[in-house]
């Protein structure tokens, strides 16, 4: 069976000591907004497991601001 992407970073943003992160939800053709910070404190079961190991995979790269205002896929 093959693993299809399902989330795209679109950009993020540093805001207040924190980075609010913009994705693209190819499966549900969505797009979601919010701050990393307080989804790293909500039950994985919440956000949906999916979302949070996509997150998890790529944080070096959400905390150090490699998708700011430049619309890299992910």
């Amino acid at each position: 069976m093959t693993n299809l992407i399902r989330y795209k970073i679109l950009s993020t943003e540093q805001v207040s000591e924190d980075r609010r992160i913009h994705v693209f939800d190819m499966q549900k053709q969505q797009k979601l907004s919010f701050n990393y910070e307080s989804l790293k404190r909500t039950p994985e079961n919440y956000v949906g497991e999916g979302l949070a190991e996509f997150l998890h995979r790529r944080k070096l790269k959400i905390d150090n601001g490699f998708y700011d205002k430049k619309g890299h896929a992910s």
